[in-house]
C-alpha cells in the first residue's frame, strides 16, 4: 500500500481537502466540482472566459486534455463519480438518479475513504440531492436559499414563474449574497482546520454555477464586453442529426425565453455573456480555496482536482442544454495537482469521471475495490505523455456514445434494436454538422465502432 502526504481535489468546480502537519501520512483530498462547467479548451468563436485562478491550477499540476463525462445529466454522472460504476440501461440514467435508488448501500469514495481513516466532507452540491448516500459523509453542508433559484434581484423574487425567474441576473450583490459564495466560506474554515484534526480531510466541494440561471454578482459580468461577444458558427441545428437529439427544454422554463422558436441574437449574447460571468465568479470562489490552502502551507502536501459533472451548449447547434450526446455536452474540464507530481504538463490520454473514484483511492494509498469500473490516473500525473486510453464512452437516455480522436459514434436504440445513428468525423468536422454514418462508404467504419461500443455496453451492463 503507497503512502501519500495530502490529497486535493476540484470538480464542478473546486473540491477540497488538505493536509500538512497531521500526524497520519495519509494524504488530504480537496474534491472541487463545477456544475455545467464547460471544457474551457473549447472556446471557438466566442471570448475568452476569464478564469485567472484555475490557469494558475493548471500550472501546478497536469491538464487532461480529452476528458469527457459519462452522462451528461446532473444526477446520473455525479452518482457514477461516487460510486465508481458506469452508467447501464439500468442504472444512472437520469437528471434525478439517485444512488440509495439504483445503487442502495453501494460503497461510494465518501463512505471508503471514511472507513479507512478520512473526515469527509460534502460542501456544496456534490450528489444531486442533498441527502442521497449522505451514509459517507461525516459532515454536510447546502447553503439555505432566498428562493428556489437563489435570485437576488427582489422584482425577480417577486415574479417567479413556477419557481423560475429570467434566465439571468446581474446585482450589485456581495460573493456570499450567493450559495457558492456561502460554500466558499464553509471550506475555508475547514481548510483552517485541517492541522488541528489527526485524521486525513477529504473535502468535497461542489458549485451550482454556471449551471441556470446565470446569476452572478455584477462586477463579473462587467469584465465583459458583449459586443466582443460573437454566436458559434454552427449556431443552427443540422439536418443530417436525428431528430431524437436535438432536445432542449430547460432553457424554456425561465420566464424571459419563449416556450417555442428560435432565441434571438441579442438574447443569445446575453447568454453567453451571463454565462462567462458565472464562470469568472465561480473562478473567484476557487481561488479564495487555493488562497486558503496557500495561508494554512498546506500546497506541499496537498493534490487539487478540479472538475465538471458535464458540458453545456451554448448556441452550438441553436441548443442550450447538456442532455446530449455532442462533444459540447460530452466534453469536461480535468485538472489535478499534486505536488508529488508533475507540474504545468498536459495529458492527451482520454479520461472519465468514472475514473476519479480509483485515483482518489490510489493517492489515499488504499487499495482500490475491484468492483470500480474506472481505471487509476496517477500513472498519467507521473509521465502525463502516456496514453493509457484513447477511448472513451459516454450514454443518455436510449443513447450510447463511443468517443475517439477521430470519431463520435452514437447509436440509439429501441427495444434492443438501433433506430439512428451519428456518426461525426472530428478531425475534419470538428462542429459536427455532418452525420456521415448512413453513407455507404462509411458502412466498415460504422461497423467496427459498432462492435467496440457493444462490446463496452456488455461488459458494463
Amino acid at each position: 500500500m503507497r503512502k501519500y502526504k495530502i490529497l486535493i481535489v476540484i470538480v464542478s468546480m473546486f473540491c477540497f481537502s488538505a493536509f500538512a502537519q497531521n500526524k497520519t501520512n495519509k494524504e488530504n483530498i480537496i474534491f472541487i466540482i463545477v456544475d455545467d462547467l464547460r471544457d474551457l479548451v473549447m472556446a471557438e468563436n466566442q471570448l475568452e472566459i476569464l478564469t485567472p485562478n484555475i490557469d494558475k491550477l493548471k500550472k501546478r499540476g497536469v491538464n487532461f486534455k480529452n476528458s469527457f463525462t459519462n452522462n451528461p445529466v446532473c444526477g446520473a454522472s455525479r452518482a457514477s463519480l461516487l460510486t465508481g460504476l458506469r452508467p447501464t440501461k439500468s442504472r444512472f440514467r437520469n437528471y434525478d438518479t439517485k444512488i440509495n435508488k439504483d445503487a442502495p448501500n453501494s460503497l461510494t469514495i465518501a463512505s471508503y475513504l471514511k472507513k479507512n481513516g478520512y473526515r469527509t466532507i460534502s460542501n456544496g452540491k456534490i450528489s444531486h440531492y442533498a441527502k442521497d448516500a449522505s451514509y459517507g459523509w461525516d459532515d454536510m453542508f447546502r447553503s439555505s436559499r432566498n428562493n428556489p433559484k437563489d435570485y437576488q434581484d427582489p422584482l425577480n423574487i417577486k415574479n417567479l414563474k413556477n419557481n423560475f425567474g429570467p434566465a439571468s441576473e446581474f446585482v450589485y450583490a456581495d460573493d456570499n449574497d450567493y450559495s457558492d459564495g456561502k460554500v466558499t466560506q464553509k471550506t475555508i474554515q475547514d481548510i483552517q482546520s485541517i492541522n488541528k484534526n489527526d485524521k486525513p480531510y477529504f473535502i468535497a466541494v461542489g458549485f451550482q454555477k454556471p449551471h441556470l440561471p446565470f446569476i452572478a454578482p455584477k462586477k463579473y459580468w462587467d469584465l465583459y464586453d458583449r459586443n466582443d461577444i460573437s454566436l458559434p458558427l454552427n449556431n443552427f441545428y443540422p439536418p443530417s442529426a436525428p431528430k431524437r437529439a436535438n432536445y432542449f427544454y430547460e432553457l424554456r422554463k425561465f420566464s424571459d425565453i419563449p416556450e417555442k422558436g428560435p432565441i434571438t441574437e441579442s438574447k443569445a449574447k446575453e447568454l453567453i455573456h451571463a454565462y462567462y460571468a458565472c464562470v469568472s465568479y465561480i473562478d473567484a470562489q476557487i481561488g479564495l480555496i487555493l488562497a486558503e490552502l496557500d495561508n494554512q502551507g498546506l500546497n506541499d502536501n496537498t493534490t487539487v482536482v478540479l472538475t465538471s459533472d458535464h458540458g453545456f451548449s451554448l448556441s452550438e447547434h441553436g441548443r442550450w442544454s447538456k442532455h446530449n450526446l455532442f462533444q459540447y455536452e460530452l466534453k469536461i474540464p480535468m485538472i489535478i495537482s499534486s505536488p508529488k507530481y508533475k507540474k504545468n504538463k498536459t495529458s492527451e490520454s482520454f479520461v472519465e469521471l468514472v475514473d476519479l473514484y480509483p485515483t482518489f483511492c490510489d493517492i489515499a494509498g488504499l487499495e482500490i475495490p475491484d468492483f470500480v469500473q474506472g481505471k487509476s490516473l496517477v500513472d498519467n500525473l507521473k509521465n502525463p505523455k502516456k496514453i493509457t486510453s484513447d477511448i472513451a464512452f459516454s450514454i443518455w437516455q436510449n443513447g450510447e456514445t463511443l468517443i475517439s480522436n477521430k470519431y463520435y459514434y452514437t447509436e440509439w436504440s429501441r427495444k434492443g434494436s438501433v433506430m439512428r445513428r451519428m456518426l461525426y468525423d472530428i478531425e475534419n468536422d470538428e462542429l459536427q454538422m455532418n452525420n456521415i454514418a448512413e453513407i455507404k462508404t462509411n458502412k466498415p467504419i460504422v461497423d467496427s465502432l459498432s462492435r467496440i461500443l457493444n462490446k463496452h455496453i456488455k461488459s458494463t451492463n
